[in-house]
């Protein structure tokens, strides 16, 4: 990473903690959706109803088709986040929550969230989360490769917006709770899109299923969700800066080791995924 683009990083980490300081307070929800109403405001996704989840897999997979078609470095995230989804509605009733309705209100409003962030992206609103804005300007610039596209997009979802998801369910009067919340885990531990990746996008894609790092960030998530609960509203500020701060640092240091080498780069893995386009984007295989 050059000089400039570590200088223009910094000023977006700094601008970006009006968003944490937005997220803190009483209003954590934040700016709305540009673009299309929200999720979690449906009243399906309001009272919790399984019938929530397909309609998230619907948008989810409205913005993953385009994506792929075009082989925009995005759609690696896009699908990780709706095969995800994807084997969360397969397994509700098999996980054993203690309160399903509101891991799906999680599921709707989390959901929004990265919605939100890729519209204000694609709007130049200027209220993208830092570590959101790492994540889309590396796939707008095909600069690495599909682990570093997953791994950012993962990255900023669960350390950054996850916490305040927490809360803001919280503030509703919809707190998850902790037992449910590390069940969840149990469910992502059934996820494998690896398979999938490699064919449709990158050859080169390293096949994972190891959860240890995620089910940590999201243990470390829930922690910062509680700091926010029993803060003052002036500490909720500094953690939620302390968040947002820490995301995109992390983001960093994501793009620092999965770059293409100098004398590299996408051009292997974008033809390989022009000669699968005709695939169907969103059909899910089993």
């Amino acid at each position: 990473m050059g000089q400039a683009s570590r200088s223009t990083t910094i000023v977006g980490i700094v601008s970006g903690l009006s968003l944490a300081v937005a997220a803190s307070g009483a209003a954590a929800k934040g700016n709305p959706r540009i673009g299309g109403p929200e999720l979690s405001d449906l009243r399906v996704c309001q009272a919790g109803e399984p019938e929530c989840v397909s309609r998230v897999i619907n948008e989810m997979e409205r913005q993953f088709a385009p994506l792929a078609r075009r082989c925009d470095h995005l759609a690696v995230f896009a699908l990780v986040y709706l095969r995800t989804t994807e084997t969360y509605r397969d397994t509700i009733e098999s996980i054993g929550y203690t309160d399903p309705a509101s891991v799906t209100r999680e599921d709707a409003l989390f959901a929004d969230y990265y919605f939100r962030a890729y519209a204000a992206y694609q709007a130049q609103s200027g209220n993208v989360p830092p570590a959101w804005q790492i994540a889309f300007d590396s796939a707008a610039a095909r600069s690495l490769n599909a682990q570093g596209n997953a791994f950012l997009g993962v990255s900023a979802h669960i350390q950054r917006d996850l916490p305040f998801v927490l809360y803001e369910l919280y503030l509703q009067g919809h707190a998850v709770s902790h037992g449910d919340h590390t069940l969840v885990n149990d469910f992502l531990a059934q996820v494998d899109t690896a398979p999938e990746i490699i064919e449709r996008f990158d050859p080169t894609y390293p096949g994972n299923r190891d959860i240890s790092l995620i089910a940590a960030w999201r243990e470390a998530a829930f922690v910062n969700f509680e700091r926010l609960r029993d803060a003052t509203p002036v500490e909720r500020v500094v953690i939620a800066a302390e968040i947002e701060y820490g995301a995109a640092l992390f983001a960093q240091n994501i793009v620092a080791s999965t770059a293409y080498p100098p004398g590299q780069n996408s051009d292997a893995r974008d033809a390989h995924c022009r000669q699968n386009a005709e695939d169907t984007p969103h059909e899910h295989r089993d």
